[in-house]
C-alpha cells in the first residue's frame, strides 16, 4: 500500500469544506478534554460512595462470632484480593518514569500522555482523504486547540480549574503541562515537516522564506524547541533562572506573533491570552509585601527568611498551611520579581507562630542576592520582602491523620516540607511527650552537619521535649564517617540485596559551597548518627506492626535529593506487592 496523500488541486467550494473540517477537528481535540475530566469526576464519587459503605459496615459489627468470622473469610478472599492489585496498579502507576536521567512524569501520566498523542494524531488523519495540504494544516491546527489547555496547565494559583476539578496540586499539574508541551512540539514538527517537503518539491522554498506569516511559524517552532529543551532536568539544574527567565519570556512573546502567522487559528490564541491574563492577576492577587528579616544560618550555607504576622491578619494566617510553598523576593519592580523570585517551602505553622518563616540553601541567583542582602552571619537585617503564595497542597495534615503509622524522611533542607507537618501531626496527635499516638510516628533527617538542623529545633522547652522526641539525625558530612559506604549510597543489608540505585545526588546534591566546620549547633538530647541510614530497616519496621486489622496503613512523607526518594520508594513497594495500604508522598527537590 503506497502513499495515500497527494497534492490536489482545489476548487473554492472544496477548499471551504476542507477550512470547515479543519475547524470542527481543532474543536473536537479541545473540547475532548472535558471526557477524562468527567470520567475522574464520576471515579471521585464512586470513591465517596465507597468510602461512606465501608464505614457503614465497619460500624455494623455482626455480634455473632460465626458470621463475624465468615465476614472476615469473604473479606480476604475476594474484596481484599481485589483491594491488593488496585493497590499494585495505583503504587505502579505513580511510579517516577526516568529515560536517560530525564524524569517524564509518573508512569500513569506517561501512559495518559501516550493516549492522548494516539487520540490527536488520530483526529490529524480522519477524513482528511487524499489531500496532503489538508493533513499538513490539520497537524497545526490540532496543535494550536491545545495551547489554551497547556497554558491552563501552568496555572500556579489553587483557583485554577484544573486543580479544582483533578483535586491535584500545581506540581502535580506541572507534568503534565511539559508532557503536552512536548506532544505540541510532535505536531508543530509534522506540520513544519510536511510544509517543508510541499515547499521544495515545488521549488517554493526560497519564496516562502521571504513570507511573514511562514517566519512567523518559524519563530513558533524554535520558541517551543527552546522552551522544551531549557526545561529538560540538566538544564533546570545548570541555571533555574535561565531555564525560567526563557520560559516566561517566550511563552508571552509566541502569542502575538503566532497571532500573525494564521487567522485560523486566533480563537485558540485569544483563548490562551486570557488564561494567561488570569495567571498574571491571580499572583498579583495572591502577593503581599511585609517587613521581614534575613539572617544567615551559623555554620551552614542556609538563609533564613522571616517575616512576622501580626494578630489582626487572622484571614491571612488562616491561609497558609503545612507543606505550602510561596515565591520570595526582595520588594521591587513587579517585572523584575518575576524573573527574581524563587519558590521556597513554608518552614513554619503560620497560625501557630505568628510568621512566614522560610529556609533556603544559598546557590547563584536569587538566593545568593538576599544572603548579600542578609550582611554578617547570625545578625539579622531588616528588609521589605514581597512573598507571593501560598501555592501547594494544603491537606497533607488533615490526610496523614487518616494513618496507623506515618514515617517521616528529609535530606538537607528538605525538612523545611517536612518540619512543619511533623510538628502539625504531633499536636494534633497528643500534646504530651511519650503518649501512644506519637510513638507510630517517627522523622529521619540526614544532613551534612549539626549546625543544618539548629533552625528546626522549637525554642519552647516543652514543644522541644516532644519534638525530639521521634526524631533521628544522621550526618554525613562531618565526624565519624566510618559507616559511610565507600560508594556515598544508602545502604540496605537485607541478604542478597544491592546498594540503592542514587547516582547518588545524596545529600551533597547542590551543594557547589563547603559547609563550615565551626560553630555547629549542639544535638544534646537528640538520636544522632554519623553515616547513612539504613532505608530498608527502617521500612522493614514501619511495616512490622499489625493493627486491630492486621494490617495498619502506613504513610511516608519524603522530601530531598531524588535518590533518597527512589531509594525510599523502591523498599516502601516491596510491602505494596503484598498488598499493604500506603501513602507515599515525594516533595523531591532534585527533579
Amino acid at each position: 500500500m503506497g502513499w495515500p496523500y497527494h497534492f490536489l488541486d482545489l476548487n473554492t467550494e472544496q477548499r471551504q469544506q476542507r477550512r470547515q473540517s479543519l475547524d470542527y477537528h481543532g474543536n473536537i481535540a479541545q473540547v475532548s478534554i472535558l471526557v477524562p475530566l468527567i470520567l475522574l469526576q464520576c471515579y471521585f464519587f464512586v470513591s465517596w460512595l465507597h468510602t461512606r459503605w465501608r464505614n457503614q459496615n465497619d460500624l455494623d459489627v455482626p455480634s455473632s462470632p460465626r458470621v463475624k468470622g465468615e465476614r472476615s473469610f469473604r473479606k480476604t478472599t475476594s474484596a481484599r484480593r481485589i483491594t491488593a492489585t488496585w493497590r499494585r496498579l495505583q503504587w505502579w502507576c505513580s511510579g517516577p518514569c526516568n529515560i536517560l536521567g530525564t524524569k517524564l512524569g509518573t508512569n500513569g501520566e506517561l501512559v495518559a500522555a501516550v493516549l492522548w498523542t494516539g487520540w490527536l494524531l488520530l483526529l490529524c488523519s480522519l477524513q482528511t482523504g487524499e489531500d496532503y495540504l489538508h493533513l499538513t494544516k490539520r497537524f497545526g491546527t490540532i496543535a494550536s486547540s491545545q495551547l489554551p489547555l497547556h497554558y491552563l496547565l501552568a496555572l500556579k494559583s489553587p483557583f485554577s480549574p484544573l486543580q479544582l476539578l483533578t483535586r491535584c496540586s500545581h506540581e502535580t499539574l506541572n507534568n503534565s503541562h511539559q508532557l503536552l508541551g512536548r506532544i505540541i512540539t510532535l505536531l508543530l514538527y509534522l506540520h513544519a515537516a510536511f510544509y517543508l517537503n510541499f515547499y521544495v518539491l515545488l521549488s517554493l522554498l526560497g519564496t516562502k522564506l521571504k513570507e511573514t506569516y511562514v517566519l512567523c511559524g518559524i519563530f513558533g517552532i524554535v520558541a517551543f524547541t527552546t522552551v522544551g529543551t531549557t526545561a529538560l532536568s540538566p538544564l533546570r539544574k545548570w541555571s533555574y533562572r535561565v531555564f525560567y527567565i526563557t520560559h516566561v519570556s517566550l511563552a508571552t512573546a509566541m502569542l502575538p506573533v503566532l497571532f500573525f502567522h494564521v487567522s485560523h487559528i486566533r480563537v485558540y490564541l485569544y483563548e490562551t491570552a486570557l488564561v494567561y491574563v488570569l495567571n498574571v492577576a491571580l499572583r498579583a492577587l495572591t502577593s503581599h509585601s511585609f517587613p521581614g528579616t534575613l539572617r544567615l544560618v551559623p555554620g551552614t550555607n542556609l538563609l533564613e527568611i522571616e517575616a512576622p504576622l501580626h494578630r489582626h491578619q487572622d484571614a491571612l494566617r488562616r491561609r497558609w498551611q503545612a507543606g505550602q510553598h510561596a515565591y520570595v523576593s526582595l520588594s521591587g519592580h513587579p517585572l523584575l520579581r518575576t524573573f527574581k523570585s524563587n519558590p521556597f517551602t513554608v518552614a513554619s505553622l503560620p497560625g501557630v507562630d505568628d510568621r512566614l518563616r522560610f529556609i533556603a540553601r544559598v546557590l547563584d541567583g536569587n538566593t545568593a542576592k538576599l544572603a548579600q542582602a542578609a550582611g554578617s552571619e547570625d545578625a539579622k537585617t531588616n528588609v521589605l520582602l514581597t512573598i507571593e503564595g501560598p501555592y501547594g497542597v494544603g491537606t497533607h495534615a488533615e490526610a496523614l491523620l487518616r494513618y496507623d503509622r506515618v514515617v517521616f524522611v528529609a535530606g538537607g533542607v528538605g525538612a523545611t516540607f517536612v518540619v512543619p507537618l511533623y510538628r502539625h501531626l504531633l499536636a494534633d496527635l497528643s500534646p504530651s511527650p511519650g503518649s501512644y499516638r506519637r510513638q507510630k510516628v517517627s522523622f529521619l533527617w540526614i544532613v551534612r552537619s549539626e549546625a543544618e538542623v539548629s533552625w528546626a529545633i522549637p525554642a519552647d522547652e516543652k514543644e522541644r521535649e516532644g519534638f525530639v522526641e521521634r526524631l533521628s539525625v544522621y550526618v554525613t558530612g562531618g565526624g565519624d564517617l566510618s559507616r559511610r559506604p565507600a560508594n556515598g549510597r544508602f545502604t540496605s543489608t537485607r541478604a542478597g540485596a544491592n546498594d540503592h540505585e542514587a547516582e547518588d545526588e545524596g545529600i551533597e546534591l547542590e551543594e557547589h559551597k563547603g559547609l563550615l566546620s565551626s560553630g555547629e549547633a549542639s544535638l544534646e538530647g537528640i538520636s544522632t548518627s554519623t553515616g547513612r541510614p539504613n532505608l530498608a530497616q527502617l521500612v522493614d519496621q514501619a511495616f512490622a506492626h499489625r493493627g486491630d486489622n492486621n494490617a495498619e496503613k502506613v504513610a511516608f512523607v519524603v522530601c530531598g535529593p531524588q535518590g533518597l526518594s527512589r531509594a525510599l520508594r523502591k523498599e516502601a513497594g516491596r510491602w505494596v506487592a503484598r498488598g499493604r495500604e500506603v501513602w507515599f508522598w515525594d516533595e523531591s527537590f532534585a527533579n
